[in-house]
């Protein structure tokens, strides 16, 4: 090319590049920077000899831009949204930052990284570190079909695989090596082919098969090994490219030129063809020649140092670098998506990359572990740097994409998608709404309602707060919005333009949302938590004619959303959606007309085609089809939703946009019934701990169960159960089961252990299953009764209880013999004692006889002592009166009879019968007195003892003379030596003594 002309060509190519926007159109400005740049591409052997070297340079240097420009990125207009990355730090793994490679179980689908500080595991709910016997870095990972566990490291390889208990257990194959230099050998990469797991380091490759490990001399030093199409490359350094079989290596023709450059990546290309992938640039080899791949892919490699690569399935590639984070391109090299530091990885160098078996790409990196969802279709968009604010709405008019966020309204050119959003001028502050109708762009704003057209606004009312906008179906040339406020009524002008008319005449509130029923009533959802009011306007809209409030108390809160659904009015409030009956005039719960309105639900969205989109308060979103009854999930993130003001809004025929705290997700409307979730993996029970004794622990690297049934003793009876589900892109809740202990399922929880605690000693089976997952799985185990209750000592219970039975028997008999003894005895002593009773009954009614005898006795005594003194008495006086006759008569022939009657008189007086009689009465009476008297005073007389006696009858002087038949003054004489003979003081009262002795 001439000289003259080709610098002429170079300008115009340079003149192109600052006018044109293609030097921003990837994130991060990284695959050019301006027009400084190296497109440094070593072309083949081959075609270094038809151009000079400067021309070679420079021309390629010119295509390469021309392709560029020509390629692009796509022509997606949202090519700017990309999937989703899920960020695993090394805080939440709880190991090194380097993670150096990747790989996952056939089997389990666990994913286990090569980090600096060990194996890292992670079953979708918990990672685990296991760490090598000599806490080596582990470099290198691969898993084999059977589930064993291949890892390298400074010095050593092995394999991990169950314990005993389930853990992971490392088996050590390095000491199959004699070679003492191998020691200070890092093993860099590990392969498994159908003959073998391969070990390989710079200087060593060693082959495990069939429990032996041979060594496979090698050419040279070895970068890597790699497997295409049941091929096994080998770059040699300094020599080039080499295929291994069996032990033999064969250089490839025309790869000289790779021993010069570090090759990281061996790829499939086509059918037939390699992709070469070194440090600066892509190949492309069809067996005969290496060609550059693509020269837009190329200039990227160059200036950011490919380190990695693996093929997305059929139509794509995944491209790891060390500057510049990950690059996704098409089969031809087109690039898809750069997924670096500023678009969400945690670091840009990238050391790792594998496809998991649900499509996505894990990134090993050197800080951190990423996950990126290629498999959704759902795309985001996130202000990572904070510049626009919170999303509250999105609108696509006019060719261009509009964000209402709480800074104003920003745009961004769809066909110019590389462009940032810009603001739009006079909008700044709080954005409530974007609208587009009839072609034109409403705006409800803090400051009033705008008319964006382009790139400018205008304000059409100043009435602050435009909440929602509405045309109304009963006057669809009329527009009503909702404000902070009242509620405002627009229609277009001569020209077709959208105008503010007026407000409605009585009423004034805020209000966040309004719907209009098949009526024409108005329904608003007042604010702040004023409930539910219905409006009937006039027929020009220009006042209330009718009102009525519902002020429930679920209508009154923050979380009360209104809505429209088959033309009946809905308000999902806490705890269950509620429809409006129109015949009742009155609220129902929602679910009897509506069954997929279950408790939870917060907000729906209608779509065109009576389809719907259910927002639940855990921020799941659900989708119903048309005509059906129940809700499915749609794999969206969930924790970023703006709460309260949650939009999702129609942005084309293409794609749904839902505003997010930070950005936007784009949902696909085609196959939108495809995007629910798609079936996980079976739940599985990953390891049994007993609370009581930590160290007693099962793991299960599931399927794997163990053959019997687990058994715990009794002192282990409270039991924690950890579970997981390897699906590591959407949230997975539990329900549990736990036969002879629940009576039902649990509900479904996000969680991912269960305690059991003071399990009684039985056998039990434990049922799991996971939502999205039609397998459950089970465990069974038992809880062992003490030894004290086993069979033996049951059966030693049993002989016991017998025996105590028969000598509780026996003892019983005793007890019973014994009882009726004891009754027997009783009745006997009751029996005594009642006749006791008896004859002290008997005693004293003889006893109160005696005493009613002695009384009578007394009485008796008494009478016959006072007849006796009377008969004296009357004696003594006949003796007188006869003595007085004989006086009178001068005894004339009377003597003798008057003798005779005087010895009658003396002979009737005081005789000594009379004295017997009395005595044998008065002891009766007394007790026998005179025997005791006698007794103590052994000196008394008989006229003492008569005297004692008539004292103790409390006998005067005077009438004890006469029964004596002396005079008083020889009864005081009496008296006095019976006192005497009783050695009584002067003091002393005779009467008194006797009456008391």
């Amino acid at each position: 090319m001439h000289k003259s002309r080709l610098s002429e060509y170079t300008s115009s190519v340079k003149r192109y590049i600052k006018t044109s926007s293609y030097r921003r159109y990837l994130p991060g400005n990284s695959l050019f920077q301006y027009i400084n740049i190296e497109f440094n591409v070593i072309p083949s052997p081959q075609h270094q000899q038809w151009l000079p070297s400067q021309t070679t340079y420079l021309l390629r240097w010119l295509l390469g831009l021309l392709l560029v420009s020509h390629t692009g990125v796509g022509q997606d207009a949202y090519q700017f949204c990309q999937p989703d990355i899920i960020n695993y730090t090394r805080q939440q793994y709880g190991a090194h930052k380097h993670n150096w490679s990747i790989a996952q179980s056939p089997r389990t689908r666990f994913m286990y990284l090569a980090n600096s500080r060990g194996l890292l595991e992670y079953d979708g709910s918990t990672w685990r570190v296991y760490e090598l016997p000599k806490k080596q870095r582990v470099r290198s990972v691969a898993v084999d079909e059977t589930g064993r566990i291949f890892t390298g490291a400074l010095g050593e390889f092995g394999y991990w695989a169950p314990g005993p208990s389930g853990e992971l257990t490392y088996k050590s194959l390095a000491p199959l090596i004699r070679d003492p230099a191998f020691r200070n050998e890092e093993i860099w990469h590990v392969l498994v082919t159908p003959r073998g797991i391969l070990f390989q380091s710079f200087a060593y490759m060693f082959r495990y098969w069939q429990g032996r490990v041979e060594a496979i001399p090698t050419p040279g030093n070895v970068l890597f090994v790699r497997a295409v199409r049941n091929r096994l490359l080998v770059e040699v350094i300094d020599k080039g490219l080499y295929e291994l079989r069996g032990k033999t290596f064969t250089l490839i023709p025309g790869s000289e030129f790779l021993g010069r450059e570090t090759v990281n990546t061996l790829l499939p290309l086509g059918k037939t063809e390699l992709l070469v992938g070194t440090e600066r640039a892509l190949y492309r080899y069809d067996g005969r020649r290496f060609r550059p791949f693509n020269a837009q892919l190329n200039a990227f490699i160059q200036q950011n140092r490919l380190n990695r690569g693996i093929q997305l399935g059929a139509d794509g590639y995944a491209f790891g670098t060390l500057l510049n984070g990950v690059l996704i391109t098409t089969s031809d090299g087109r690039i898809r998506y750069l997924f670096n530091q500023q678009t969400g990885l945690q670091n840009n160098t990238v050391l790792a990359l594998w496809q998991d078996a649900n499509r996505d790409l894990w990134v090993g990196m050197d800080q951190g572990a990423d996950l990126i969802h290629l498999s959704s279709p759902i795309r985001y968009f996130t202000d990572s740097d904070g510049d626009l604010g919170t999303f509250f709405d999105l609108a696509r008019h006019q060719g261009n994409l509009y964000l209402g966020t709480n800074q104003g309204v920003y745009y961004k050119p769809l066909a110019q998608p590389e462009l940032p959003f810009r603001l739009i001028t006079g909008t700044q502050g709080q954005v409530w709404q974007l609208s587009v109708q009839d072609g034109q762009l409403l705006c409800g704003h803090n400051r009033g309602t705008f008319l964006i057209d382009g790139t400018t606004a205008r304000l059409l009312c100043p009435i602050t707060g435009g909440w929602a906008l509405r045309r109304l179906a009963k006057h669809p040339d009329r527009l009503l919005q909702a404000t902070y406020t009242k509620l405002c009524v627009y229609q277009k002008d001569k020209r077709g333009q959208w105008v503010f008319a007026h407000t409605v005449d009585g009423f004034s509130a805020p209000v966040r949302q309004l719907e209009e029923d098949e009526t024409g009533a108005i329904w608003l959802n007042k604010a702040p938590s004023q409930g539910i009011q219905r409006l009937y306007l006039s027929p020009d809209l220009k006042r209330v004619v009718k009102s009525t409030s519902y002020d429930s108390p679920a209508f009154q809160t923050t979380t009360a959303n209104l809505a429209q659904l088959a033309g009946r009015i809905v308000v999902t409030a806490a705890p269950i959606a509620q429809v409006f009956d129109p015949t009742r005039q009155q609220f129902s719960p929602a679910p009897l007309r509506f069954p997929f309105l279950k408790p939870g639900v917060q907000k729906l969205f209608q779509l065109a085609g009576s389809e719907l989109l259910l927002l639940h308060q855990d921020g799941r979103l659900q989708h119903v089809q048309a005509g059906q009854t129940t809700a499915h999930d749609i794999p969206v993130r969930t924790n970023r939703w703006v709460e309260e003001d949650e939009t999702l809004v129609d942005l084309d025929t293409n794609y749904l946009g839902l505003c997010r705290e930070n950005g936007f997700a784009l949902i696909p409307r085609r196959g939108l019934s495809q995007l629910q979730q798609t079936a996980t993996p079976p739940p599985l029970i990953r390891s049994v701990t007993t609370l009581d004794t930590p160290a007693v622990q099962h793991t299960f690297q599931a399927p794997q169960r163990p053959d019997a049934a687990l058994s715990f003793s009794h002192k282990q009876a409270n039991l924690l159960v950890t579970f997981c589900t390897p699906a590591f892109t959407q949230p997975v809740q539990y329900s549990y089961w736990l036969e002879n202990n629940m009576s039902s399922w649990s509900p479904y929880q996000p969680i991912q252990q269960k305690e059991f605690n003071n399990l009684p000693a039985g056998q039990y089976v434990l049922h799991l299953r996971a939502n999205g997952s039609p397998t459950e799985s089970t465990l069974a185990f038992e809880i062992r009764p003490p030894w004290y209750w086993s069979v033996w000592s049951k059966l030693g219970y049993l002989l016991l209880g017998v025996g105590a039975l028969t000598l509780s028997y026996r003892l019983h008999l005793r007890r019973v013999a014994t009882k009726q003894q004891q009754l027997r005895t009783e009745l006997e002593a009751r029996l005594r004692q009642q006749e006791e009773a008896s004859q002290r009954e008997i005693i004293l009614l003889q006893k109160e006889q005696l005493e009613q005898g002695l009384i009578q006795k007394s009485e008796e005594l008494a009478n016959s002592t006072m007849t006796l003194i009377r008969k004296n008495e009357l004696l003594m006086q006949l003796k007188d009166e006869l003595n007085q006759v004989r006086n009178q008569v001068n005894g004339r022939g009377t003597g003798e009879h008057f003798q005779h009657i005087n010895r009658l008189i003396d002979q009737n007086i005081s005789s000594e019968q009379d004295w017997a009689l009395f005595e044998a009465n008065f002891n009766k009476v007394h007790e026998q007195f005179l025997k005791r008297l006698i007794d103590q005073y052994p000196d008394l007389g008989q006229g003492d003892m008569k005297l004692a006696a008539y004292l103790r009858m409390n006998l005067s002087t005077k009438e004890i003379a006469q029964l004596l038949n002396i005079t008083p003054r020889s009864v005081e004489l009496k008296r006095y030596r019976l006192r005497k003979k009783l050695n009584l003081d002067a003091q002393a009262n005779l009467s008194e003594f006797m009456i008391k002795y």
